[in-house]
């Protein structure tokens, strides 16, 4: 132990000693550590929120297409819907999105009714304070903590919205958080006879049919049931939702890691090159550790635990980057890439999803290889002979 310690106490000083290479190593070697980590930190992020957003979704989702696109759909179709075996609940759902043209982003406004539970189990939402929206017409509206912020708001206050050619006036009387960042970040949460006279749905129809089952698994079963009573819908399974966000955040997050392979390989290629140009004075200095009893073992055990901490002090500083990066910065280009092109008002904020194990696994990502390319000019420098190198003679 005290050898190694000792080895290692020489690798910090012999480090120190080349200063000029060290700094530029570590250099590049932060700068890929930051480009593989913004990648894998934001895929986990959005990963997260899509499996908590899909985590709250009813059993099944159905619409009415007309002309290849969602439309309003009866509420006369909820009943022989709830007369199939496993259904426990069948609910019409009126929401949609509202342009907002001085901001350039779409607000999603949900119609709610005025339990409390019923809310927190169907939309995932925890009212944090003030109450629910209570009566028709009364232009009361929830809004998450992100959207509040965002615009000024406090409870009490007003804000004037154009509806078609007049305006409503909507007051806010509440505020809800929740796990899902997007909720907290565009979703306004009024009554739903509010809602329909703001989003021009009439009486007696609903965007969508929210189903819960009894047994989610067999909501394949269900949806069949489902299509035979209604031809002309479109049926959404929230576990094929789950499955397809996994798969498409998978594959952009994979196409974004192979891309950044040539900067790794560009990299492993440069501190090869830098390793193998041993100096004067790198030279005799092995010399020297080789003619006062340092054995080829020494000198390669050294030079190892030398490059194992110059990747170590340049992975780190590029991990804590691309942590402020995603979710301080935000991500500004690799968000949109990742995410989409979508303009989404106020900007999403994503909560960290990074635990211990993907640490780990960057640092292998980047460090092993690193270390392994320096290991044959290592070995190389260890085994020459000590007179030869301190004549100068290579």
């Amino acid at each position: 132990m005290k050898r190694h310690l000792a080895l290692i106490s020489f690798a910090f000083g012999s480090a120190g000693r080349r200063a000029g290479r060290t700094l530029s190593i570590a250099f590049a070697l932060a700068l890929v550590t930051f480009c593989f980590s913004s990648v894998l930190f934001l895929t986990e992020a959005l990963r997260r929120e899509a499996r908590l957003g899909a985590a709250a979704l009813p059993d099944l989702t159905i619409q009415i297409l007309a002309a290849g696109r969602p439309a309003l759909v009866s509420e006369k179709e909820c009943e022989p819907i709830a007369t199939i075996p496993g259904v426990v609940a069948v609910q019409p759902r009126v929401w949609g999105y509202y342009f907002v043209p001085t901001l350039s982003g779409n607000f999603t406004v949900v119609g709610v009714d005025t339990d409390a539970e019923d809310v927190q189990r169907d939309l995932s939402l925890v009212l944090r304070k003030g109450r629910l929206p209570q009566g028709s017409g009364a232009g009361e509206v929830v809004v998450g903590e992100s959207l509040a912020a965002f615009l000024g708001l406090k409870i009490g206050d007003a804000v004037i919205f154009p509806v078609g050619r007049s305006t409503k006036r909507l007051v806010m009387v509440g505020l809800f958080q929740s796990q899902v960042a997007l909720w907290t970040a565009d979703v306004i949460l009024m009554s739903v006879a509010d809602a329909r006279e703001f989003l021009n749905v009439p009486k007696g129809y609903a965007t969508d049919i929210a189903v819960r089952l009894s047994t989610p698994d067999e909501a394949a079963v269900a949806a069949r049931k489902i299509a035979e009573l209604m031809p002309a819908a479109r049926i959404v399974d929230r576990q094929l939702v789950g499955r397809t966000y996994d798969l498409t955040f998978d594959t952009r997050g994979g196409m974004m890691g192979a891309m950044l392979m040539s900067a790794l390989v560009a990299f492993l290629i440069l501190a090869w090159d830098r390793f193998t140009a041993v100096g004067p004075g790198e030279r005799g200095e092995i010399g020297v550790l080789k003619a006062i009893g340092w054995r080829t073992s020494d000198v390669l055990v050294a030079r190892l635990w030398e490059n194992t901490l110059i990747g170590i002090y340049g992975a780190l500083p590029g991990i804590l980057a691309a942590y402020a990066y995603v979710f301080y910065a935000r991500a500004p280009g690799l968000a949109q890439v990742l995410l989409g092109w979508s303009s989404i008002y106020p900007a999403l904020r994503l909560a960290p999803a990074v635990d211990l194990g993907q640490v780990l696994v960057l640092l292998c990502l980047v460090v092993i290889p690193f270390v392994a390319a320096s290991l044959v000019p290592a070995w190389q420098a260890a085994t020459r002979d000590p007179y030869g190198l301190l004549r100068g003679v290579t």
